[in-house]
């Protein structure tokens, strides 16, 4: 069905992963090509219209938004799947707007994700468990909830429009992950990092947001949107 796939991904160790995993999903697909920004996919669409890509929405040049429309409409019934770690409303329908055909999480285990991806062969959306939850909820919401204006999380804005005390995009992601239950090992190898890295940053976050413990990480980060 797809002999030559595209991933989108600027950490090496998701790269590689995504990489593996791929044709042990789709048999079908014999070439791999790997790239880490938005500038180095453009250039090789220039040389090859991709009928299958996996793009991570946060890439260091922007996010994978607009190069998703660029893949869809490069090629008659190209398949783009979102493979990123984010599960929340203001990453999902953006990248579902534009053209994206399935949302995976890569905090889920390979075996999982193989499955997911084998979903595609069927003529079926390669779509995580809670992103298919999520998507169900929002279009079984009333009118009011579906008029709620959009929170940019990316711009670091939470829900009640306090800033995020000058988290970084880093810091941000990792207090998503840790006020989901994981831990620093946990957290290291989906962000590309070390442990001990991890741990930095959890201290930096506690510092900056004047807390103590994971429930209120927690609490916080339910407060600004980044966890449901």
């Amino acid at each position: 069905m797809f002999d030559r796939a595209l991933i989108v991904e600027d950490l090496d160790e998701p790269r590689e992963w995504l990489a593996e995993l791929l044709p042990q999903a789709l048999p079908s697909v014999r070439q791999v090509d790997t790239v880490a920004t938005l500038g180095q996919a453009r250039e090789r669409m220039r040389e090859y219209a991709y009928g299958l890509a996996l793009v991570d929405w946060g890439l260091p040049d922007g996010t994978s938004e607009s190069l998703i429309r660029e893949l869809v409409a490069a090629r008659a019934g190209a398949v783009v799947i979102v493979a990123t770690i984010h599960d929340d409303d203001t990453h999902v329908f953006p990248a579902l707007r534009a053209g994206a055909q399935g949302y995976i999480l890569k905090s889920q285990p390979g075996v999982v994700v193989i499955s997911q991806l084998r979903r595609i062969e069927m003529g079926e959306p390669a779509l995580s468990p809670s992103i298919a939850l999520r998507v169900l909820r929002h279009f079984h919401a009333t009118p009011a909830r579906i008029d709620t204006p959009r929170i940019d999380t990316a711009r670091s804005v939470g829900l009640d429009g306090e800033p995020l005390k000058q988290l970084t995009d880093r810091e941000i992601d990792v207090l998503r992950l840790i006020a989901k239950g994981y831990k620093a090992p946990e957290v290291a190898p989906l962000l590309g990092i070390t442990a001990h890295t991890v741990s930095s940053y959890v201290r930096d976050i506690y510092r900056k947001l004047g807390i103590s413990s994971r429930a209120e990480a927690a609490m916080e980060a339910a407060k600004r949107g980044l966890v449901a």
